[in-house]
């Protein structure tokens, strides 16, 4: 399944049939220029000789015209957005899994506390805040449950987990 990224049918920011090497080379100049991108900076970021930039204008308000320009960046400009929102979400999704393993690991250490503590010595609050916090946890990071548990979307609450000083985590 595409990711969007390469669905674009014409990538029309690169060198079109019948454009030239040095109306392309303009185009480029004022394509890579970014948001802030016109003509006149562009031509200005190629030329420092500001007379020879003021004779080139009326030459790159032409190609831009003839070769639309403004369609044509902001084509480009979309695809550069999509690669990055797709670099995103790669990010995203792959702290979402390193979250639900630390996740797990802290409900088997408090399962494994729990296993080795004498009844008799836990007290509730611990135990079920141990519980709560990590149970909760991992209902954040899976996106369970936040509306329910007066939580917004995108909101987490943040847990602390206390065992006392001769605990190992073994």
């Amino acid at each position: 399944m595409s990711d969007g990224v390469d669905s674009l049918p014409f990538e029309s920011w690169e060198k079109l049939a019948k454009e030239g090497a040095r109306a392309f080379a303009a185009f480029c100049a004022y394509r890579d220029f970014g948001a802030d991108r016109n003509i006149k900076k562009a031509i200005l970021s190629v030329e420092s000789d500001v007379d020879k930039a003021k004779r080139q204008y009326r030459t790159w308000l032409n190609w831009s015209a003839q070769y639309h320009w403004i369609k044509r960046a902001a084509d480009y400009d979309k695809y550069l957005d999509r690669l990055k929102l797709t670099e995103r979400r790669k990010v995203i999704e792959a702290r979402e899994e390193a979250h639900k393993e630390i996740t797990a690991k802290m409900l088997f250490v408090v399962k494994k506390k729990l296993d080795t503590m004498n009844p008799d010595e836990l007290a509730q609050g611990n135990v079920t805040e141990w519980v709560k916090t990590a149970v909760q946890t991992e209902r954040d990071i899976l996106g369970m449950g936040r509306e329910e548990s007066g939580v917004k979307q995108g909101q987490f609450r943040q847990g602390e987990i206390n065992f006392d000083g001769e605990f190992s985590g073994v």
